[in-house]
């Protein structure tokens, strides 16, 4: 069952952030450039769908299309909040060029990361 929250999603001229509730589960879908400019937002809705009645987030990277240090420290942050309370952070659909990051700072290793 899918269903979407109220918050329909945030437009900054180059980053789209959308949250859907999905089987118990919340789904952000991120689109655009992560960089310091999209890493408050991203973090606020990462930690806030942690408090929500899933402790199980799952973030879609399929459409970011550039992720500088300051996204992955927002994600390691989130990532840090999820398993203080319990909960699990995925990664899904991350693009290579993304990827690539992951590998280099062996992040890789630590996130939950799906196909």
């Amino acid at each position: 069952m899918n269903t979407e929250r109220a918050n329909p999603g945030l437009y900054i001229d180059h980053f789209q952030l959308s949250e859907q509730a999905m089987n118990g589960a919340a789904k952000v879908t991120v689109s655009g450039e992560i960089d310091l400019a999209a890493v408050l937002p991203l973090q606020e809705l990462l930690f806030g769908t942690m408090n929500g009645p899933s402790s199980t987030t799952e973030v879609d990277l399929r459409n970011v299309s550039f992720m500088d240090a300051s996204g992955l420290t927002a994600l390691i942050r989130a990532d840090n909040k999820a398993r203080d309370v319990g909960g699990r952070l995925h990664l899904s659909h991350v693009p290579e060029r993304v990827f690539r990051l992951f590998r280099i700072f062996e992040l890789d290793r630590r996130f939950s990361i799906l196909a």
